[in-house]
């Protein structure tokens, strides 16, 4: 889209400049206001090659380059070289490519022929999943789409936390007071209630920790009683999280929990004795780090001989490069765990692993409760589903209050609700934590979900109401103002997609469908689309055609459904 004008650029640019066509595409920016131009070409990079002052280095570029077609403008101003399109061009760039894109419209093949591997909303089995989670299924799922839409081939990990010692603590509580919960019926909250109560009792009763810790020894020793009752604690928790999983159509290409890396352990502490970077220290196997990277050393093997989840990420790590192919292996977990990511790299890096390079974090912000931290020890938490169906019942009542006869009502409910959920997680860049509250979550106003969707339906009546086929280009060059900033908004998708995939910052492109919509609301508002001359009203439509297309695409990446009708 706005990828060809650049092009044209670069290329009228290349043989004027030091700098080669890739620089300077890389180079172009778009400028802040609409009327300084569709494109700016920062020239300080030239100022010291050239030995002359930006402004007369841009003044110079402006008047080799009058005259060149397709360009209406090209101003100096300062240190930059501004290019203005003419409307014809802008717009036929714009329906070109959503001719050739179709369903694939805003998407490129920069990643063709890569693999990136996400691991994303990954939960705890035997705990609930909490609102908590919302970030990391949303952030994670988004980030999956946007890898898709740049061509890479992806491959979704549910890392599921099946493994650790409070398996050991949940073992122990069940055989000691498994028989009073109802494990029939309520399998999620009886875990979970289990888990609160033996750490209350831990207070009182410290041994208990060293029982969990001898139990979960028992489990990785494979004594078949206690591995018997941890797969049955697994089944029960995915049972549940499919299910929330599906409410938010989250989906992954494959579950390896941290169980599946446990024949693979042995490898990873082979592989760091050849290196000689397994130290003892204390009784525990630890892998010390340079002054330098100020970090306490890695765990590897406890002083008791049990595996730690660093173990089990490195394993994991190097079947993701290894087995999986992977490019890149991103890892969508929160803030709270930076440090333990830095250690995992680092220690790849050390065994000499290249790759290491390409495996991120994609931290993200935890939600704030007056109330102070969510804790499942305390059992003090929201739940996750009950943000959900808070969200669909208000939706409910909403729509009963303003549109009772609306087709679909159900199905309408679930998808707004979902929107506003999803969207409001979503606009916020994902490294600042969000406070919780409930009036601004469920906020149907102003920067949202809800009014994404609804610029949406707009579209979608205005193309009912059209009832012929709506021409693939316009017959006529349109040039108001607000077309041509609606049209040059609509270019910049693909660009948005991109930089949100880039940052890993789904906000990006949330921000980018708020933009859209505002220039399909002045454009709306200060233009006749329905009624007017045949050739005025057929390119009018044309472009909220393409507003629809975009706007329902834009929201599919950040998976939210467009409703018919709201």
């Amino acid at each position: 889209m706005l990828h060809h004008a650049k092009t044209q650029i670069a290329q009228l640019l290349t043989g004027l400049t030091e700098l080669s066509e890739s620089d300077i595409f890389s180079a172009l920016e778009v400028p802040k206001m609409f009327e300084h131009g569709h494109l700016a070409f920062p020239v300080f990079a030239l100022a010291k090659v050239q030995k002359k002052a930006p402004p007369v280095i841009a003044q110079a570029l402006a008047e080799k380059l009058k005259g060149s077609p397709g360009l209406a403008q090209i101003q100096a101003v300062g240190g930059f070289l501004n290019f203005t399109f003419q409307d014809e061009v802008l717009q036929n760039i714009l329906f070109d490519s959503l001719q050739t894109q179709g369903q694939k419209i805003g998407f490129t093949e920069f990643g063709h022929g890569k693999t990136v591997v996400i691991d994303f909303a990954s939960p705890n089995v035997a705990k609930p999943m909490h609102v908590g989670h919302l970030r990391a299924m949303m952030i994670g799922q988004a980030v999956y789409n946007m890898a898709k839409s740049q061509g890479y081939n992806v491959i979704g990990i549910n890392h599921l936390g099946d493994w650790g010692s409070q398996f050991g603590k949940l073992a122990w509580a069940y055989e000691a007071w498994g028989s009073e919960y109802d494990f029939n019926t309520k399998p999620m909250d009886s875990l979970l209630k289990l888990y609160v109560r033996f750490h209350e009792e831990m207070k009182t009763k410290p041994e208990l920790e060293t029982q969990g810790a001898a139990y979960f020894k028992k489990l990785e020793s494979g004594d078949p009683q206690i591995q018997e009752l941890w797969k049955r604690i697994v089944d029960y928790s995915l049972k549940d999280y499919a299910r929330l999983y599906q409410i938010l159509n989250v989906k992954h290409d494959q579950v390896l929990g941290e169980s599946f890396y446990n024949d693979k352990m042995d490898e990873v502490v082979h592989r760091l004795q050849q290196k000689n970077l397994l130290k003892e220290s204390e009784g525990a196997q630890v892998v010390f780090f340079d002054e330098k990277d100020n970090m306490p050393p890695c765990i590897i093997k406890k002083s008791d001989g049990a595996s730690i989840y660093a173990t089990r990420d490195l394993a994991a790590a190097i079947y993701r490069h290894e087995v999986q192919k992977a490019d890149e292996i991103l890892y969508v977990v929160g803030q709270d765990q930076i440090l333990h990511f830095r250690q995992v790299f680092k220690v790849l890096e050390k065994m000499g692993y290249d790759w290491a390079k390409n495996c991120h974090h994609i931290s993200f912000g935890m939600y704030r409760f007056k109330e102070g931290k969510m804790s499942t020890r305390e059992g003090r938490m929201i739940l996750f589903e009950d943000v959900i169906f808070q969200a669909i019942e208000l939706v409910e009542k909403l729509i009963e209050e303003k549109n009772p006869n609306l087709e679909n009502k159900k199905l309408a409910a679930q998808q707004i609700a979902l929107g506003a959920v999803i969207f409001n997680d979503l606009l916020n860049d994902r490294v600042k934590n969000v406070d919780f509250d409930w009036d601004r979550i469920l906020n149907f106003e102003g920067d949202s979900g809800p009014y994404v969707q609804y610029t949406t339906v707009r579209c979608k009546s205005l193309v009912r109401k059209y009832s012929k086929p709506v021409p693939e280009r316009p017959p006529i060059v349109m040039s108001s103002l607000e077309e041509r900033q609606l049209i040059y908004t609509l270019l910049r998708f693909q660009d948005s997609v991109a930089a949100a995939y880039r940052q890993y910052k789904p906000n990006i492109l949330a921000q980018y469908l708020l933009d859209l919509c505002s220039a399909f609301s002045h454009f709306y508002h200060k233009n006749r689309i329905l009624g007017e001359a045949a050739e005025v009203e057929a390119s009018r439509m044309s472009l909220v055609s393409a507003t629809e297309k975009i706007l329902v695409q834009g929201l599919r990446l950040l998976n939210i459904e467009a409703p018919e009708a709201m």
